[in-house]
């Protein structure tokens, strides 16, 4: 496996993680899906930035390793704005 094949699996983690982290709130389903799961999707979309950085790092000047890690810090904006909103919206 090429370095460029390795940081594109690396670089969809954090977009993949993001998406199982925060779907499960607004279609109602939660509890049926695994806290530990949501847990570990969370933390790995809000250390996208990291994915980012050693995606960059494997394959330098890739188009499409640079727009994955776009959307990595996208993945981890997301996350941290949806907790900043939720924590507002409990009015904490």
């Amino acid at each position: 496996m090429s370095k460029k094949n390795v940081a594109i699996i690396l670089e969809i983690i954090p977009i993949i993680s993001a998406l199982i982290a925060i779907l499960p709130f607004p279609l109602g389903f939660a509890s049926k899906l695994p806290s530990l799961l949501i847990g570990i999707a969370f933390l790995l979309a809000i250390l996208g930035f990291v994915f980012f950085f050693i995606g960059r790092k494997l394959a330098k000047g890739n188009t499409a390793v640079f727009v994955l890690g776009l959307l990595d810090w996208v993945a981890t904006a997301s996350i941290i704005g949806f907790y900043v909103l939720a924590i507002f919206l409990f009015g904490l």
